[in-house]
């Protein structure tokens, strides 16, 4: 009996040491991401990686609720919006993720215009679904320390299963 209380309890310590440190499953909330990614789609992230240009995060939104949305400045990227184009530290960003639907109206902002920096240990993120997400444009800079990590692979919908990219 004590064999078998040392081995649950050694798993069980291993089970949170994963998931606390390494990785954690994810389901997503909202229409934010896509076509990315939809409504209940179940996520693994990586807690054990370096974010880039481009990336996918779930992060803590000042409200305390977790949010998913898709990095475009890292610490020391400039970044200038206008007419609906974001130019990435001097070149307009490609962005083969936007299907353009739900995106229009994010285009159609042409009177909005801005430029900035991305300052030290944060992150400038915009949902894939611009038209429709709660993104760095009203939450502002995401702190690296409000970061629970990157989004590295995809179990459900069965038909999408694998790494993603």
């Amino acid at each position: 009996m004590l064999v078998w209380m040392k081995v649950l309890l050694l798993t069980a310590f291993i089970i949170f040491g994963v998931r606390h440190f390494l990785f954690e499953p994810v389901i997503v909330e909202g229409e934010s991401m896509q076509p990315s990614y939809h409504e209940n789609d179940k996520l693994v992230l990586s807690k054990a990686t370096t974010i880039t240009n481009f990336d996918t995060i779930v992060f803590f939104a000042p409200d305390g609720s977790r949010f998913i949305k898709r990095v475009i400045g890292v610490p020391g990227d400039h970044i200038q919006m206008a007419s609906g184009e974001i130019i990435l530290n001097g070149q307009p960003l490609d962005e083969p993720y936007l299907d353009g639907g739900g995106n229009d109206d994010f285009t159609a902002q042409s009177q909005l215009v801005s430029e900035f920096s991305v300052p030290p240990d944060c992150y400038y993120v915009l949902g894939d679904n611009r038209g429709n997400s709660t993104d760095s444009r009203m939450l502002g800079f995401i702190r690296e320390q409000d970061v629970i990590g990157e989004v590295k692979f995809r179990f459900a919908p069965l038909r999408q299963f694998g790494f993603v990219e």
